[in-house]
Formats: C-alpha cells, structure tokens, sequence
C-alpha cells in the first residue's frame, strides 16, 4: 500500500490523498483549493483521472469534493463513495460553485474583451458538475464493512464535522490505513461526537486548528450574544458570514435557542439570506435521524431551529437587495463563510463601514480572502472593485469551529492504537505545533509536503 500526498499537505484545502494497494488506484477526498492557494486549481493533476477507480469522499465541504468535476472531465470513470446525506449535499455544493464559476468567468470575459485577449473558462460549469453526480453510485454506511475490489474494503465512522461526514478505515493485505477527513469537535449541537480511531497501521489526521484551543463552546455562545446585543442595543444591523453547510444550520440552532430564553431581543429579525444555506438546511432536516439525541429531540416538534417566528428566509435576489437599506434590528446569515463571495459581500458593501452595525465571524478565514483581511485588522479593504473603510465592530467567535481543536486533536491521536502517525490539512505552523505536542507523548508525527509518498 502506497500513499501520496496531493492536497492539503502543510496547507488548510486541496483535501486530496492517492491511495495504490493492490493495483487500485483510490482517492481520498478531491477537494478544491481556497483563498491563496485557488491559483492551484488549474494544475493538472499529477496522475492520469482515467487510471483512477475510485474516489472515497469524506464529507462535501467544497475544499474536500470541489474538483471532483475536474476530474471526471479528465477522464475519471470510476464511482465516488461517499455517505447518503454527503451525496445530497455535495449536489447543492458543486452546483452551486459551477454557477458561481460560470457568472464570475462572464464578468472575466467582458473585461478580457475590452483588452483584446481570449475569454477565460471556469474551472467547471454545471454541466461537469451535472456529470460528476452520476458517479456518486455508491453509498456507505457507519461501521459497516464495504468490499471493493482485490481484498480491497472500507469502512467508515462518524466524524462528528458535519452531518454525513466520516473517518475512512481502508483495508487491505493485512495493512490498514485510517484517515480523519475533517475531525468535529465534541459536544456540539446537532452532530454526534466523533468516533474513536480504529487501530491501524498508519494514521492520517487532520490539524488545522493544531496550533490553539477553541473556547468551550458555552463561552462561545456567550460571546456570541453579547455581540449581538452590542450591536443591536446601538441601533445597528448584525452581519454573519457562514458556510452555507453546517456552520449556518448551527448558527440558526444557537440563534434559536438564545431567542427562545429571551435572551437576544424577542423583537429581532432573523434573515437567512444564503440560497445554498437554505437548500442545505431542508436537507438537515430530511436526515434528522443522523443527528445526536438531543438534536433528534429537539427537531421533532413544529417549532424547531429552521423554523420559529422570529426567522425568515429571502427567496429572491429583490428580497436580498433590501435588507440593504433596512434601518437596526436585523440579524442577517448569509454566504460565504469567507467572504469570497456570495450575498454577503453585497452586504458588507453596504454596512461595513457604519460604526452601528457589526460582523461576526463564526468560522476559519483563510489566508487571502476577504474575511482574513477583515479579522486580521485592516482599517480599509476592497469589496467588489471598491475601496471600503472597516467601521463596524468586528468579532471573531472560534468557539464554533466544526474542527477539533489542539488538545481535542491530541486526546484523539494519543488514544488511537496507530504504528504510523502523519498530519495533514493544516497550516505549517500549526501542523508542526500538534506534532510537538504528540512528541511530548511519545508519538512521532511526519508532516508530508506535496508529492510525498509513504509506502506501507
């Protein structure tokens, strides 16, 4: 058994692992690169698509399935496995990024028009990610033992990230391979803790939060409020930038429950403005039995956190524009998560410089995206071609990462019963931090750069 490592080697996105074990050749993962690193995305990939059998995806964040039309357009003509609700999800993802691709490369278009050169072509459209959905032909469920092909099997765990998202146990030839995928955090709403490790001959995990603790995710609800009620006690309008998968669903959990206790103003209106956001959520609620117990419960009456008085949902571009000139009292969720693109650019167009209304971000920002820029202190940033003065109060919440953070990544890694132990996914910095970390333990952790290989 071989692997090489394609993506998201001393880097956050590109998930992307070559697996070779007795003749088949398996990805793990086809994620797309983000924020600094998109540049990336137009490389060839470093192995034919044809030669490849299958692709086992771990979840459908887009930086782990985002090239997954790349590939299939290249002459991938193998079967993606993957859990049901990932399946159904990773349609809305890689449908809604082909339309992003598409409106972003005719606006590319004119500009290359105007100086005489050829048109640029998006990475995919929807027709590739149309054609990519007809491999999702296999599905998979926790804990149960999947055959491929060779004496080659799979089996997956829950990974506690998101709903559907899943820890890979490979087998094959007496050697077994595990790789986190992204790795939850425990004790959350919605989703189930994450499994255990199986035992394995080597052991792939994630680091990108290897570096720092998260704040318990109580203190971070706290703080989450006060900001709102900061915000809304000066007359302003509170902006969420969220990733339309899993970190919206939460957003909307927690937003539910701090109105229901009366603990944010009764008289508040909450938008979701994300249409990825709201696809995704009616998906959520069709596999409500995936969540944890308290989440099954929860959702099982009328009044629940995707549906209560105080929260509406725009159906129109029209309905988005408004919120525009809307006065204080509004909490608006909408995409992306980084700022990247989306709604919420036209949002923050229009109210980051006004001192009354703020920001709260509630996830990881990358490095080279609009969002970082914003959390790292820039008094002035460029939204859609326009220079904008950072006025409105900004706060960073990182209590509501669906990562594990650094002490919860050790406790995982030291409990696993692994010969090999390598990181992935995960900042340099931070990469070699949890790796000092396992050392303090006993444990000697290799950090691969892209293009390694490791054979077993």
């Amino acid at each position: 058994m071989k692997l090489t490592f394609v993506g998201a080697a001393k880097t956050v996105t590109g998930s992307c692992h070559l697996v070779e074990v007795e003749g088949l050749k398996i990805l793990l993962d086809c994620g797309m690169y983000q924020g600094h690193d998109a540049e990336r995305n137009q490389n060839p990939f470093p192995f034919d698509p044809a030669n490849i059998d299958y692709v086992i995806l771990t979840h459908a964040h887009l930086d782990h399935c985002g090239l997954i039309p790349v590939l299939v357009r290249e002459g991938f003509r193998g079967h993606v496995i993957s859990t049901r609700p990932t399946a159904e999800i990773a349609r809305l993802i890689l449908l809604d990024a082909a339309h992003l691709q598409e409106e972003e490369a005719e606006r590319e278009a004119r500009r290359a028009a105007r100086r005489g050169e050829p048109p640029p072509q998006p990475l995919f459209d929807v027709g590739d990610a149309l054609s990519a959905m007809d491999h999702f032909s296999i599905r998979i469920e926790y804990g149960r033992e999947l055959a491929l092909d060779r004496g080659v099997s799979v089996v997956f765990h829950d990974a506690g990230h998101i709903l559907g998202s899943g820890i890979v146990e490979l087998r094959a030839g007496g050697k077994t391979v595990a790789f986190s995928g992204d790795l939850g955090s425990w004790n959350r709403p919605i989703v189930r803790d994450p499994s255990p490790a199986p035992p394995c001959d080597l052991l792939m995990c994630e680091g990108t939060y290897g570096d720092r603790p998260h704040r318990s995710f109580s203190e971070s609800v706290a703080e989450f409020r006060d900001a709102i009620n900061t915000v809304l006690s000066r007359g302003g309008t509170v902006l969420i930038p969220s990733f339309a998968l899993e970190r919206t669903q939460e957003v909307l959990y927690v937003l539910y429950e701090l109105w229901k206790r009366g603990e944010i103003p009764r008289s508040v209106r909450i938008v979701l403005d994300s249409p990825l956001g709201s696809a995704v959520t009616r998906v959520f609620s069709k596999y409500s039995d995936w969540f944890d117990k308290e989440g099954r419960e929860l959702f099982a009456h009328p009044e629940n956190p995707f549906r209560f008085p105080a929260l509406s949902i725009t159906r129109s571009v029209e309905d988005s524009k408004r919120l525009n000139h809307v006065g204080g009292g509004y909490i608006i969720v909408a995409g992306s998560g980084m700022c990247t693109g989306g709604r919420i650019v036209h949002h923050l167009r229009h109210r980051l410089w006004r001192e009354e209304d703020g920001v709260v971000f509630v996830g990881y920002q990358a490095r080279g995206t609009l969002g970082r820029a914003i959390v790292d202190g820039a008094k002035t940033v460029r939204v859609m071609g326009e220079e904008v003065a950072v006025k409105a109060g900004i706060w960073t919440i990182n209590g509501f990462s669906a990562h594990a953070d650094r002490e919860e990544l050790l406790r995982w890694i030291t409990g696993a019963q692994a010969g090999q132990v390598v990181l992935v996914h995960g900042e340099e910095n931070a990469l070699e931090s949890l790796a000092q970390g396992l050392s303090a333990s006993g444990i000697d952790a290799v950090i691969p750069s892209p293009g390694d290989s490791i054979a077993l």
